[in-house]
């Protein structure tokens, strides 16, 4: 089971988008007041608490920014590649956690050897890894 913690200050959409991921069955949901960078998975938070993005896992982090927000600039420059805007729907949030989840799960491979890329590269073997982690 996959955690995800959701530091939001939308009550309303903090509640559906923990329910979409809850139905899912695949996600251990936090909603929390500040993320605890401590624990696995990604975190969702909007572009207030952008300071708390940590750089060597950049990747695990999904912003909600608002739309011409000056914030927006610097989550970019900070490495954070899953980024969707204010008013988008809980859905559209839950495929960018996604997006997020299997590039963790890409970078955890890569590191521990499974996966690479060029010449020697098994597609079959990195189906199979991504399989084993679900």
């Amino acid at each position: 089971m996959k955690t995800i913690q959701l530091a939001l200050s939308y009550s309303e959409f903090t509640h559906s988008l923990r329910n979409l991921l809850l139905r899912d069955g695949n996600h251990r949901v936090c909603v929390v007041d500040r993320p605890d960078l401590r624990l696995d998975g990604v975190v969702v938070m909007d572009d207030n608490s952008a300071e708390e993005i940590s750089l060597p896992d950049v990747e695990r982090f999904v912003v909600i920014a608002r739309k011409g927000s000056d914030r927006l600039a610097k989550i970019w420059d900070a490495g954070v590649r899953h980024v969707v805007f204010e008013g988008d729907s809980p859905s559209t949030v839950h495929l960018a956690i996604i997006s997020a989840e299997l590039q963790l799960l890409s970078k955890d491979s890569v590191e521990a050897g499974k996966l690479g890329s060029g010449p020697g590269f098994d597609a079959a073997a990195a189906c199979a890894a991504f399989h084993d982690h679900r």
